[in-house]
Formats: C-alpha cells, sequence, structure tokens
C-alpha cells in the first residue's frame, strides 16, 4: 500500500465539542478490464448517493416523509440510524439550524465509515443550510467548523482554513482550532500549523478534557512525525488511544486513532506493533475498511501474500478506493496474477475519473501509480503540478519529484525532493525516491546511502521497491529506474 499520508486529517476524527459536552488524471480505462462485482459496487454506491442528494434537497420545503428518508435497503447501523433520525427532525421543523449540524455530522461520519466521499458533499449541502439560518452567533461556529472539516476532506484546503477562522471569530472551539493547523499542516505551512496546535493544549489552571486532549495529542504526533520525531510522535499517538477511551468517542474514531498508531509503527519498521493496533482497531469497528487494508499491508511485508490479498478484498468489498486497487494490483501481480493485477489497475482510474470530486481528492493518489507504473507520465507530472496548486507538504513535493523521475527530468526531480526531504520527514519511501534520483544522475555513493537508510527504518517498507533497494546495497541491479524500470525490476 502506498504510504503518502500518515499525518492527522481532520476529516477522520473531527469531534463536534458541542454535543460532546452536552450528551458527556487521466488515460483511457477499458471497462472490459473492470471486474464487472467492482463496476457493480461503484454504481450501486452513486446511485444510494444520488437518492440521498435527493432527499437532502427536500429538507427546504420540508416534504420528506418517514419513508422518503430512506438511505438504503441494508440493514440499519448506528450512523444510518443517526442519519434518518435527524432526516425526521428536519421534515418536521425545517428551520431548526442546529438538526443540520447533526445531519451533516453523522453524513461526515459515514463517509468515514465507508470510505465514500459522496456522503460530504450532503454533510456540505446541510451546513450550508444551517449557516443561511444562523451565521452570526456563536452557536454558528459549530456550522463553519464542521464545514472546514468537508471542505478539508474534499481537498479544499484554503477554504477550509478559511471556514475555520470563520468559526474561531465565532466561538475559540477546538475543533476550529485543530482544523486551522490541519489545513495549515497540509498546504506545508508548518510553523502556522504548530501555533494552533499548541493552542489545543489544556494549560495548568484548566479543568481536564480528554476530548481537547485528544485532539492536541493527535495533532502534536502528526507534526512531530513530519519533522522526523518518530519516538515522540507514536508516544502522542498512544496517548491519543487511551484519551479517545476516555472521551468516549464513536466506534470509529477510536479504530482510527489505533490504525494511525499502527500505520507510524509499520513505517517505522514495527510490524509486531502494528499488527496489534490494527487488530485492535478491527475489534472495535470490524468493516473498518482502513485498518482491512491495513493488516493486507503488514500481511505483504510479511510475504504473506494470499492472505494480503484477502484483506485488500475485503477492504475493496467496503469502498473501492485507488490506493487499495493499487496494492492489490501490486501484490496479484507479484504473485504473477498479471490479469487480476490489470483489472485492479484499471480499477484504479476508474476510480479516480468518475467524477469531479473524485479526480479532485485523488490527483495525488493517480499522480502515484502512474509514476509507479510507468503509465500515463506526462499526465502524472501534470497531476502533480495540479496538487501542489492546493498544497506544498512533504508528500506533494515527493510525488512531484518522483513524477518527474520517472518522465525523465531528473534534474528537476531532486529540486523537488530536496523540498520534500527539508522538514525531516522520516518515510522510507522518501529515501527510496531520493536514492533512485541520485542513482539517475550517476550518484552511486549517494543512491545507496538514501537505500541503505529506507531499509534501516523498515527492510520491508513497499512490496517492490525494498527488494529494489536490497539490490542497489548488493550492487548488482542493471535495472534503470526511469521509463519502464521500477516495476518491471526483479
Amino acid at each position: 500500500m502506498s504510504r503518502h499520508r500518515i499525518h492527522c486529517p481532520v476529516n477522520q476524527e473531527q469531534l463536534d465539542f458541542q454535543s460532546s459536552n452536552r450528551h458527556s488524471g487521466r488515460g483511457t480505462v477499458s471497462p472490459r478490464l473492470l471486474d464487472p462485482s467492482m463496476k457493480s459496487h461503484l454504481l450501486h454506491s452513486r446511485a444510494i448517493l444520488l437518492s440521498a442528494a435527493t432527499l437532502l434537497s427536500c429538507f427546504s420545503i420540508g416534504s420528506v416523509t418517514a419513508q422518503q428518508t430512506k438511505i438504503t435497503p441494508s440493514p440499519p447501523r448506528v450512523t444510518d440510524q443517526r442519519i434518518r433520525f435527524f432526516q425526521e427532525q428536519l421534515a418536521r421543523d425545517p428551520d431548526y439550524y442546529a438538526n443540520y449540524n447533526h445531519l451533516a455530522a453523522a453524513y461526515a461520519l459515514k463517509a468515514r465509515e465507508t470510505g465514500d466521499i459522496g456522503y460530504y458533499e450532503l454533510a456540505e449541502k446541510s451546513l450550508k443550510k444551517s449557516i443561511e439560518l444562523e451565521s452570526t452567533h456563536s452557536e454558528a461556529a459549530e456550522a463553519f467548523s464542521q464545514l472546514g472539516a468537508v471542505q478539508f476532506a474534499e481537498h479544499r484546503f484554503s477554504e477550509a482554513a478559511a471556514s475555520a477562522e470563520r468559526a474561531l471569530s465565532l466561538d475559540d472551539d477546538p475543533s476550529g482550532r485543530a482544523l486551522a493547523g490541519d489545513a495549515q499542516l497540509e498546504m506545508g505551512n508548518y510553523g502556522a500549523a504548530e501555533t494552533s496546535f499548541k493552542r489545543l493544549a489544556t494549560g495548568p489552571n484548566d479543568h481536564p478534557h480528554p476530548g481537547r486532549d485528544y485532539l492536541s495529542a493527535t495533532r502534536q504526533a502528526s507534526l512531530a512525525w513530519m519533522r522526523g520525531d518518530v519516538p515522540q510522535a507514536i508516544t502522542q499517538m498512544k496517548q491519543a488511544t487511551a484519551l479517545a477511551e476516555r472521551a468516549h468517542l464513536p466506534a470509529e474514531n477510536i479504530a482510527w486513532t489505533h490504525f494511525m498508531l499502527g500505520e507510524q509503527m509499520f513505517q517505522s519498521g514495527d510490524l509486531a506493533g502494528a499488527e496489534s493496533e490494527m487488530q485492535s482497531a478491527l475489534t472495535l469497528f470490524p468493516s473498518y475498511h482502513r485498518a482491512l487494508a491495513g493488516m493486507g499491508q503488514l500481511r505483504a511485508a510479511q510475504h504473506r501474500f494470499e492472505q494480503a490479498a484477502d484483506f485488500y478484498r475485503k477492504a475493496i468489498a467496503i469502498i473501492p478506493l485507488p490506493l487499495y486497487a493499487t496494492a492489490l494490483g501490486d501484490i496479484d501481480r507479484r504473485i504473477d496474477k498479471n490479469i487480476e493485477a490489470e483489472k485492479q489497475y484499471a480499477l484504479v482510474e476508474y476510480i479516480a475519473q468518475i467524477g469531479v470530486l473524485n479526480k479532485q481528492v485523488y490527483n495525488r493518489d493517480l499522480a502515484l501509480f502512474y509514476a509507479d507504473h510507468d503509465r500515463h507520465l506526462s499526465d502524472a507530472v501534470t497531476l502533480a503540478r495540479k496538487e501542489l496548486e492546493a498544497r506544498h507538504d512533504v508528500y506533494t513535493w515527493d510525488v512531484l519529484a518522483w513524477t518527474l523521475l520517472k518522465d525523465g527530468h531528473a534534474l528537476e526531480a531532486r529540486e523537488a525532493m530536496q523540498k520534500a526531504l527539508a522538514v525531516g520527514t522520516r518515510d522510507p519511501l522518501l529515501f527510496f525516491h531520493a536514492g533512485a534520483i541520485e542513482r539517475q544522475l550517476g550518484n552511486t555513493q549517494e543512491a545507496v546511502k538514501y537505500a541503505r537508510e529506507a531499509l534501516s527504518i523498515n527492510p520491508e517498507f513497499h512490496i517492490v521497491y525494498a527488494d529494489q533497494a536490497r539490490q542497489w546495497l548488493a550492487g548488482n541491479s542493471s535495472v534503470a529506474v526511469a521509463r519502464g524500470g521500477a516495476h518491471d525490476s526483479p
């Protein structure tokens, strides 16, 4: 699994403090290459979203009936029940702004649980209605904060920052403060992010607040990770898992915290610790797609490829994200199931291009996929540059560097890679990419140094590139890393 977002995005665990206080590329894809069951799943998902969008639009005229509020015929779950409840409340009283906030929070939680980003669009519609009804008093801070979280999830980072500031101008709420820092973090403004995150910490004279402390711990972990302080990042995330329980967060939020801790442990080479955290996430939330994919990543690192593929298939059955389809395709290719691999690769491109929002959210994933698999390389560079317009963080510079290298622009790639490494992030994939650039430029010693660094962090950091890094160290690899190189290496 390509690992390019270790830090804490606000949409994964945005807290409703007011509620908690009250209630305790491009390229053409042939449809023939798509697995019919996956295509059916996607089309069914879009149909559900269209139906739900229609229902939400009905709120403005107050004409929703109990029968109309049903979103999906599947057995009801807690989040679905919350959605129906607040739809029914709004059908009876369409002018109560707070219920639009509650409905939006339920939609956002549904998006996090399933990975279906279409629910964020529904959340935004609900929040805009709330703001129409109340936008000038402190009570409106919650809606602006939630709106910013949705914009963040849709990779509209500058808009998210503006919404956070609007929320903070009405009420200095911890969720708004966390969101403001998260948006700055994604845009690569690490100093500004740190300023926001420092204001989350409870002072010595403040009453303990596990929810606020949780936000502070996750954000401090995020910043520490980006700056290369891995022990501090892991310590903060361990604290966050305990605080999540004390704050009585929803199961998805707690599972996300265990997943993030597990992901940090994996990247730093602690596979046993990572597996323990992924299993904890699945115990809390058995259908948690991120933890299922995390287990797939672990099994691939252990060379238990059939089990790895099974975990990824389970994750994809819940929500077919490009990241998961890429990883499953790479596993299939590793065990010589090339036809199956091509089906997964086709699915990656299909998912990333089925709508405007998907193109916006998956730009970087698709650019990385193209570069890793030597496809549409000029398009990969274009996508990476487009992403750089929205954010200048470590991982966007890294993807730009990697796409430039693959498209034959090694000197430009080195310049971008230096910006990616400047913050100090200790991600083995960053070091591998840096080594590949130096190797292409003929700087063998530098390439070996970076390869050794990547392997010292995690000897199985990538299903393909870990072996390639070992080949460099052994001095017996003659495989180029420019066009046609990485995934064709033995």
